[in-house]
């Protein structure tokens, strides 16, 4: 007599929320992380962000700087996960130093920058269970650093230039974040969520344009605005490059990733129009 037992019910597979594509596609397709409270994290970082500008530039080194060196460090260990040899806490150090040295200019910054290097190179030479050449071994710790830690020193140097055009940038960048998420993570086709960014930006783009938040004008704020609006996803592929694959535990990194590109141009922009 056949079983009328019935067979277990199988679990239900976890939805993806990006349209499936080829090997190049997924290797830097920004994949959304739904599992927890990430709206809420959000809107926490958007809040001590902003405050933190509104304090002044060394609260804004304190914070930015701090989230460097987290991505450096996450970033170093998913690439050490792959056999390559990045030093965490040096590439930690640098980004961090590189951010924190922005207090004191572009020069300060770039002494950051000079000194992690020196230390990526006397720490290759320590290591003895490589199989790499000790200027690669530098060249990985330099490469997890180099990119968060300019961002953090960005929005150092924009808080120092302009107070203004720091918070209008961190408005537009986050507009972004928000539709990208809020409308990517549930969607299959993988355009819908930067779509949605774009629209988010055109409206605060709007509110920065007419009302006086920085020292921009109305045609600069629309200038600056579609910037971040190409720059801004231009980010998020940049990390993906910087990790072995898109999908590499890097949450620092990834809070930042709008603004990798983001903030130097903008900085430098701001710098040259006021």
């Amino acid at each position: 007599m056949a079983s009328t037992r019935s067979a277990p019910a199988r679990p239900a597979a976890k939805r993806p929320t990006r349209q499936a594509g080829g090997p190049r596609t997924r290797r830097y397709a920004v994949v959304h992380d739904i599992d927890g409270p990430r709206v809420r994290l959000g809107v926490l970082w958007f809040v001590v962000a902003l405050g933190a500008l509104v304090a002044g530039p060394l609260a804004t080194a304190l914070l930015y700087a701090t989230t460097a060196a987290i991505a450096a460090a996450q970033t170093a260990r998913t690439w050490g996960r792959r056999g390559h040899r990045p030093n965490e806490l040096i590439a930690a150090a640098m980004a961090g130093a590189t951010g924190l040295g922005a207090c004191l200019g572009a020069g300060g910054a770039g002494l950051g920058i000079l000194a992690g290097v020196a230390l990526a190179l006397v720490g290759a030479m320590g290591e003895r269970r490589s199989n790499q050449t000790r200027i690669a071994d530098a060249g990985w710790t330099i490469q997890c650093a180099l990119i968060p830690g300019l961002a953090a020193a960005s929005m150092v140097l924009l808080a120092r230039l302009d107070q203004g055009s720091a918070i209008a940038l961190l408005l537009l960048v986050s507009a972004f974040d928000t539709g990208d998420f809020l409308i990517g993570s549930g969607s299959r086709n993988r355009f819908e969520g930067p779509l949605a960014g774009f629209a988010a930006i055109l409206v605060v783009t709007f509110i920065v344009s007419t009302l006086p938040i920085s020292a921009l004008d109305f045609d600069q704020a629309w200038l600056f605005g579609g910037l971040v609006a190409v720059l801004a996803p231009a980010g998020q592929l940049l990390a993906s490059v910087l990790l072995p694959d898109a999908t590499a535990p890097a949450s620092a990194l990834r809070r930042l990733d709008s603004m990798l590109l983001a903030a130097p141009i903008w900085c430098w922009g701001v710098g040259l129009v006021i």
